[in-house]
């Protein structure tokens, strides 16, 4: 049986949780590394074998806070690759429903054959360049109504506009 892997939302939850872990720890480190310098500063003169023990540890600690620092930076860029790659996916996905609103624009009334050519030409390469699934391009084409919707306002908006400044 095939694992179903995560989304990418949930694999971004994870990558900060992971992020949140590593750092509390850091924190914890940090601090047992205060306490230790202050009990090596104190005792280097009573306690020199005490001393000794805790420098060693102190450095070992350093040690692992170094490849710890190192890890929380790497989740840091797997955080924002994620989040990159999810914000890709929302724009190509807000591209096709102005592209689909093209189409149906373009379907919707005769154009001069240069710009229908132009128009199709558009569509076909965004499609060539994107591959997106059959879901998603469902979900588009009922986006693409609502694209048109708005361009239809801003265009009302902006006639408005115009009549205005031709007007005063």
């Amino acid at each position: 049986m095939k694992k179903r892997g995560k989304s990418l939302a949930e694999l971004l939850i994870d990558v900060r949780i992971a992020r949140n872990k590593v750092q509390n720890i850091i924190n914890k480190m940090q601090n047992k590394l205060g306490t230790y310098n202050y009990v090596f500063m104190r005792n280097v003169a009573s306690f020199p074998h005490l001393s000794k023990m805790v420098a060693r540890e102190s450095e070992l600690l350093e040690n692992v806070m170094d490849h710890l620092l190192t890890l929380e930076v790497v989740l840091e860029i797997l955080e924002i690759k994620i989040e990159t790659i999810i914000y890709i996916g929302n724009i190509v996905t807000s591209a096709a429903s102005v592209i689909e609103a093209i189409k149906l624009l373009k379907d919707s009334f005769n154009l001069t054959p240069d710009i229908s050519v132009l128009l199709d030409d558009i569509y076909s390469s965004f499609y060539v360049n994107v591959d997106l699934p059959k879901e998603i391009k469902i979900n588009v084409k009922e986006e693409a109504r609502n694209v048109l919707a708005d361009a239809e306002k801003i265009v009302e908006k902006r006639k408005s506009e115009a009549y205005y400044q031709v007007n005063t």
